[in-house]
């Protein structure tokens, strides 16, 4: 876009004396800062700290879910898919017109495919031209002395599986007491009025609590097989929620950058709606005061290893 009240050549001159240093700084690809929590954990707490950080891209933008690492990946993974005939998708759909879908590459013992290493070199490709856009992009917007050094971004448990030999990563393991995500997402769907986070409309509190255990084993597996890892780091939701000035100091150490709690306002309308306790203190170990004797039974009963590995009591 021309600069008003520049000539043409003059404009454009400018903007490429901003945009060539920052293409420099954007050659190399941003390192992906995954954060792995479940829905009501204190994700949107903690990417509100990380996004404090200049060097940390991400959208800002309530509730911090424009996913665009998972997107790629997903995107880079129907090239690992492999077809089978039959399927609606086949060799006639790629004679048609671009119409939004897409799917494995239709043909069976094609010599020239080699879908693990194409997958694989295109993500990569991918993210690093991703990477030098979003830098760019970054800096046009408000350009600052410090480049960017991370992309930050909500994962579903699933991603870790697929990216570990791929590509270098940062992820900030964030664990709560899942006595306390429970009650949290009961409290948060009567505020709006609907359920979510795998709750259904016909569910009670135990047909739900079920299907939640079995969600909780699935992430805690692989949060457990992400702490041996040098890039990890573990950040539980109590910690945040009572010390937020010791954590913001763990993370920026751990990270290199400097993070901000005063950028950190839980008094905007949307967070607002988004909190269910007075305070993320008062959120704290709420399950002592509002969950049924039998229902925490329940979850001491079904989940006792991964609350004790993770430091909570049983």
């Amino acid at each position: 876009m021309l600069q008003p009240g520049l000539p043409a050549a003059e404009s454009e001159a400018s903007l490429r004396h901003v945009e060539e240093p920052n293409r420099q700084r954007a050659d190399r690809a941003l390192t992906p800062l995954l954060v792995l929590g479940a829905g009501r954990s204190g994700t949107t707490l903690l990417m509100q700290l990380l996004g404090s950080s200049p060097q940390i891209l991400f959208d800002r933008v309530y509730p911090f879910e424009v996913r665009y690492f998972t997107y790629l990946l997903r995107w880079a993974l129907v090239l690992h898919q492999e077809w089978q005939p039959g399927n609606s998708w086949g060799p006639a759909e790629i004679f048609t017109p671009p119409d939004g879908r897409i799917g494995p590459f239709p043909y069976v013992g094609a010599p020239l495919w080699e879908h693990q290493q194409l997958w694989t070199r295109c993500f990569t490709a991918a993210w690093g031209e991703f990477s030098r856009s979003a830098g760019i992009r970054a800096h046009r917007d408000g350009p600052t002395l410090t480049p960017p050094l991370y992309y930050a971004e909500k994962i579903p448990f699933w991603v870790p599986a697929y990216v570990r030999q791929v590509i270098p990563y940062k992820i900030i393991l964030l664990v709560r007491d899942p006595r306390d995500i429970f009650l949290s997402i009961t409290a948060f769907d009567r505020k709006r009025g609907f359920p979510g986070f795998t709750r259904r409309p016909e569910d009670d509190d135990w047909t739900f609590a079920v299907r939640f255990v079995a969600l909780c084993r699935e992430r805690f597996k692989v949060q457990r097989e992400e702490t041996g890892s040098p890039g990890s780091i573990l950040v539980k939701y109590e910690r945040l929620a009572i010390d937020p000035e010791g954590e913001a100091q763990r993370l920026s150490q751990w990270l290199g950058v400097t993070l901000d709690v005063g950028g950190v306002d839980n008094h905007v309308p949307y967070l607002a709606r988004h909190m269910t306790s007075e305070s993320p203190r008062e959120s704290v170990e709420r399950w002592r005061r509002e969950l049924s004797a039998k229902l925490n039974r329940f979850f001491v009963q079904e989940l006792r290893e991964e609350l004790q590995h993770f430091g909570y009591e049983t």
